[in-house]
């Protein structure tokens, strides 16, 4: 019973299950665009390919699954606070994206 009850307060504490990981990769590539923009202006051209990469990974909007904008949204804004709580963590995973998405083709 005790099991059960935590279980439901975490799951009402937590708006959005872990995302999926093209949901999660998108995210972190677009927060690593943004951060190239703030601080030089420029974004190297990878970077989009591996844009374009994980955005076409994601299901139709209508499918089992799907994120909705709102989620993209939270999960976007989520970004610095997980790189400021983990940031070797935070590093890895979106070097783990990107090593993904080259392994899968992204770039011409």
């Amino acid at each position: 019973m005790i099991i059960a009850a935590l279980l439901v307060s975490v799951l009402v504490a937590s708006p959005d299950p872990e995302p999926p990981r093209a949901e999660l990769c998108l995210a972190h590539v677009e927060a690593m665009i943004a951060e190239a923009e703030r601080e030089t202006g420029m974004v190297a051209g990878p970077s989009w390919f591996i844009r374009s990469w994980w955005t076409a990974q994601l299901p139709e909007d209508d499918a089992p699954g799907a994120w909705t904008e709102e989620q993209r949204t939270r999960l976007a804004l989520s970004m610095p606070e997980r790189k400021a709580a983990e940031p070797d963590g935070y590093r890895a995973e979106l070097q783990s994206c990107v090593d993904e998405a080259i392994e899968g083709g992204a770039l011409p």
